[in-house]
């Protein structure tokens, strides 16, 4: 029966198998890949961690490995498009055949234990990067860190990107409890390479305790901007880098990337450094595209901070009216992501998500984007009928903002490579 399922089919079994959406601990999942044969892991491992930043990093690590000839599984969440984005190999998704096989072996050895869809998905990417013999895992936090699945694996090299209040209700309702939590992915001896110069006291106290090694921006390692779109990065091992800077990158996890590969034991060059940064394109992080005169801009950002930065992003552009879709999870700081970004907007279309449980009703959004002195011209059922509907309304010229979600800008990606859209979209989906 399993062996019939196709990936959409074993996608939908899996959100049924367990009781709750989110259940952080690393019980079950250990005892299943100890079961496999994938604990411990026989390759190097960085783990990143954070609230913001994280994929920047797994995305500019996992391509200077690749740069630097290494073979590369990487581990990603949530995806945009397609699932086969979490798990990838050399940047490139895996085929939905090498899943599929991955979740029967996972299926057939967990006996009665019960795994959620994101501990199916975690054990998949190691079954898959075992199978396919990769020479180093990059691997994202999904939530937290201590009690995330991927914390099941020992890091080699771990790395903290910068932390802000969310997610609240699993990881408490401080920086000092974030972090903590964040911390949890630090390892005896060692290193951690920590992207923003200051951090709650907990994580140094966790760093401490776990007697790893600090690698601490500002300290052990620097970076600076050499103009807008040039970055010096001066490596732990002193070693100077000067690479090319993608729009809307925050320099600090760029750099952060350079050294998790430089201390997992990977020589960059200033040439693989190049090659690797150079025209990297970033999908849904401040992302710009021509579309039919307008400049649409996608951007997940699901958090204040995220959006506080996306805002930062906007008031550097060239004035222009600027309309945005806007589609949320219920469990976010809703307030806290819309008003940044208010000052910025003439109006919004909502949405709600359907593809979620969690979505938040575009009735309820709508009243919570009118507060915050938008107006909004129209509550839709999902992200594509928003599309739809915002095309009527706009100019070239016109500035779109797309936020509050991977689930709102993943849904209107389809609608744009439908109608021949190119370039940067392309990219999202080839090779590093």
């Amino acid at each position: 029966m399993t062996e019939n399922r196709d990936l959409n089919a074993w996608l939908t079994h899996l959100e049924t198998l367990h009781p709750r959406k989110i259940d952080l601990g690393l019980e079950r999942v250990s005892a299943v890949a100890t079961r496999l044969g994938l604990l411990p892991c026989r390759v190097p491992v960085i783990t990143v961690a954070g609230t913001n930043g994280k994929g920047t990093v797994v995305r500019c690590a996992t391509a200077l490995l690749v740069a630097g000839g290494r073979r590369v599984g990487t581990y990603s969440s949530p995806h945009l498009m397609r699932y086969n984005e979490r798990i990838c190999i050399d940047g490139l998704p895996v085929p939905d055949a090498l899943i599929i096989s991955a979740f029967i072996a996972i299926d057939g050895a967990r006996g009665d234990i019960s795994l959620s869809y994101f501990e199916f998905a975690t054990l998949a990417a190691l079954y898959v990067f075992r199978d396919q013999q990769v020479d180093i895992a990059v691997l994202e936090v999904g939530l937290g860190g201590r009690l995330d699945a991927v914390n099941a694996v020992d890091a080699s090299v771990a790395v903290v990107t910068r932390i802000a209040l969310d997610h609240q209700k699993w990881l408490g309702d401080t920086l000092e409890a974030i972090a903590a939590e964040k911390a949890g992915i630090v390892r005896e001896a060692k290193p951690v390479v920590l992207a923003e110069p200051g951090y709650p006291d907990s994580l140094y106290r966790v760093v401490e305790d776990r007697l790893a090694r600090p690698q601490r921006a500002g300290s052990h390692w620097q970076w600076q901007l050499l103009g807008d779109r040039q970055l010096e990065v001066t490596l732990p091992n002193a070693q100077r880098l000067q690479v090319p800077l993608s729009a809307g990158l925050q320099p600090s996890n760029v750099a952060a990337a350079l050294c998790a590969a430089s201390l997992a034991g990977m020589p960059v060059t200033q040439a693989i450094a190049e090659q690797a940064l150079a025209g990297l394109v970033f999908p849904g992080r401040q992302q710009h595209v021509a579309f039919q005169g307008l400049d649409l801009v996608l951007d997940v950002a699901h958090n204040p901070d995220a959006a506080q930065a996306l805002a930062e992003h906007l008031a550097t552009l060239p004035a222009a009216e600027t309309i945005a879709i806007v589609g949320v999870l219920g469990d976010k700081d809703v307030k806290g992501v819309i008003e940044p970004l208010a000052p910025h907007l003439s109006g919004a279309v909502v949405c709600s998500l359907p593809d979620t449980t969690r979505s938040m009703a575009s009735a309820t959004l709508s009243r919570i984007v009118s507060a915050s002195g938008v107006n909004v011209i129209e509550e839709t059922e999902n992200p594509l009928q928003a599309w739809s509907r915002l095309l009527d309304r706009v100019s070239p010229g016109n500035r779109v903002v797309v936020f509050g979600s991977f689930h709102t800008v993943g849904g209107i990606m389809p609608a744009l490579l439908d109608t021949g859209v190119a370039g940067d979209l392309e990219k999202t989906w080839t090779p590093l």
